[in-house]
């Protein structure tokens, strides 16, 4: 795993036997643009560079280590849609043309990641109205000030409480020794150190409801929308967490997420005992330092989140998977 400044990469065809340089190459196959601001080394901040001459066995890296890397940001656009879309092109009897670089436009895929895709109608230059879109006067000659807001908003994203949730009315239930152990670090600190962990336990599914099983259709000012079959899904009624886990990490108030996660050679032991016992992965946790009113949580905690999300539900799907956060009070109490 490579653990970048932009979000976690994964090479998955390397092999004890290949070097660093094997890595750089895998990376190249989807981003070959990518320009990189620090090499790969063992640590975030780069002052122990992994060696390019060695294996990876030689130093002791393998399956589930983790390395570290600074990228360019603006270099490192995966265009892995491009060439699926021009293998498919040349599949169907098509052709495939070199495509021109002020013709193409970043996407967000499903699971976070950003791709570089080929878009004739895109346009990268300075008097665009956004990257990748053509300039206003090109896209008409006159604008009212409620017509420019009103694309510009189409560009702004809020993060917004979901409207349904996925677990029942059992909530979370913590193991109370579990918890214990986990805020007492933060405690001795005075939650001034920032730190996570990962909850082990179970899904318990509520209990099936034969009219929840009925067709339902979204409604709109009560009349049922046509086409808009609501697919039912057993939601699940409690997360009970019977363990936390606290991986390898480096309290680091200088990084967005307030720590550094680093290599853990446990990782597949602590999987297996945690299947040997029944259990799985059901969330993660962290702790931070007392905020300001209505400040919940950060944007690197939310993207967090959201990757552990992705993982668990192997996708952008519905998930109980669940964020708990512990901090402390203005009164001196912790809260969950």
């Amino acid at each position: 795993r490579i653990r970048t400044n932009i979000g976690q990469w994964r090479s998955e065809k390397v092999t004890p036997a290949n070097t660093s340089d094997d890595i750089l190459t895998e990376i190249a196959l989807t981003r070959p643009n990518v320009r990189y601001l620090q090499p790969l080394s063992f640590d975030p901040a780069g002052t122990q560079p992994i060696d390019p001459t060695k294996s990876l066995q030689e130093q002791n890296l393998s399956h589930g280590s983790m390395i570290y890397c600074k990228v360019d940001p603006e270099s490192s656009m995966s265009i892995r849609d491009s060439q699926e879309t021009s293998e498919a092109q040349a599949s169907q009897g098509g052709t495939t043309t070199e495509h021109n670089p002020k013709h193409m436009k970043r996407i967000i895929k499903p699971d976070g990641s950003i791709q570089l895709v080929h878009d004739p109608e895109a346009v990268s230059a300075d008097s665009a109205f956004r990257k990748g879109m053509m300039p206003l006067k090109d896209i008409k000659n006159h604008w009212t000030l409620q017509e420019f807001m009103d694309m510009d908003n189409q560009f702004i994203f809020k993060i917004q409480q979901q409207k349904e949730r996925w677990i029942g009315e059992g909530g979370v239930s913590l193991d109370q020794d579990s918890a214990d152990a986990f805020q007492s670090y933060l405690r001795t600190f005075t939650f001034q150190r920032q730190r996570f962990g990962y909850l082990y336990g179970k899904f318990i599914d509520a209990e099936e409801n034969e009219e929840d099983k009925k067709p339902k259709k979204e409604m709109l000012f009560g009349t049922e929308l046509p086409d808009s079959e609501i697919k039912y899904v057993n939601k699940n009624q409690q997360v009970l967490v019977e363990a936390i886990y606290e991986p390898p990490q480096e309290a680091d108030p200088n990084d967005p997420e307030g720590f550094i996660a680093l290599d853990d050679p446990l990782e597949d032991q602590v999987e297996r005992l945690a299947n040997m016992l029944g259990l799985q992965k059901v969330g993660w946790i962290y702790g931070h330092p007392p905020r300001e009113k209505g400040f919940q949580m950060s944007a690197a905690e939310v993207v967090m989140a959201a990757e552990l999300q992705i993982e668990c539900a192997k996708g952008v799907k519905e998930t109980p998977f669940v964020t708990v956060k512990v901090t402390a009070g203005d009164d001196g109490n912790v809260s969950f």
